[in-house]
C-alpha cells in the first residue's frame, strides 16, 4: 500500500506539473500531493466498490472520477499558477487516471505483478 501511495504521490506530480508548467515542489504541495493520492489510493476505490454493490454499475466508476476531480481542485489545485481551476482539475485528475492505469498495465504485462492491486 506504502509502495502504491509513493507511485501515485509521483504520478499526480507529474500530472500537476505538466498542467501548471511549474516542476518545483515545497513542503506544503508535497502534503497536497501525499493527500490527493491517499485520497486516489483508498478512499475513491472504497466509494466506487460502494456504489458498485449498490447495483449502480459503472455509475460508481463516474462518481469516483468525480470525488477525485473535486478532490484535486481544493487540494492540490490552489498551489498551482492556472487560470481556470476547474479545467486544469480536470485535466490533471484525467492525466493522473491515465497514468495510474498505464503503470498498472506495465507492471502487469512486463513484470506479471499488479503494482496498484486496488485500481
Amino acid at each position: 500500500m506504502i509502495i502504491a501511495l509513493i507511485l501515485v504521490t509521483l504520478i499526480f506530480f507529474v500530472s500537476a506539473s505538466l498542467v501548471g508548467g511549474d516542476w518545483s515542489m515545497d513542503g506544503s504541495y508535497a502534503l497536497r500531493l501525499v493527500l490527493v493520492s491517499f485520497m486516489a489510493v483508498l478512499v475513491i476505490p472504497l466509494l466506487r466498490n460502494i456504489a458498485s454493490e449498490a447495483d449502480f454499475g459503472d455509475l460508481g466508476l463516474l462518481f469516483a472520477f468525480v470525488v477525485l476531480v473535486v478532490v484535486v481542485r481544493f487540494v492540490l489545485v490552489e498551489e498551482l499558477p492556472v487560470s481556470d481551476d476547474w479545467a486544469a482539475s480536470l485535466v490533471i485528475s484525467f492525466l493522473g487516471v491515465i497514468l495510474i492505469y498505464l503503470v498498472e498495465e506495465i507492471a502487469q504485462r512486463f513484470f506479471d505483478i499488479r503494482m496498484l492491486a486496488i485500481f
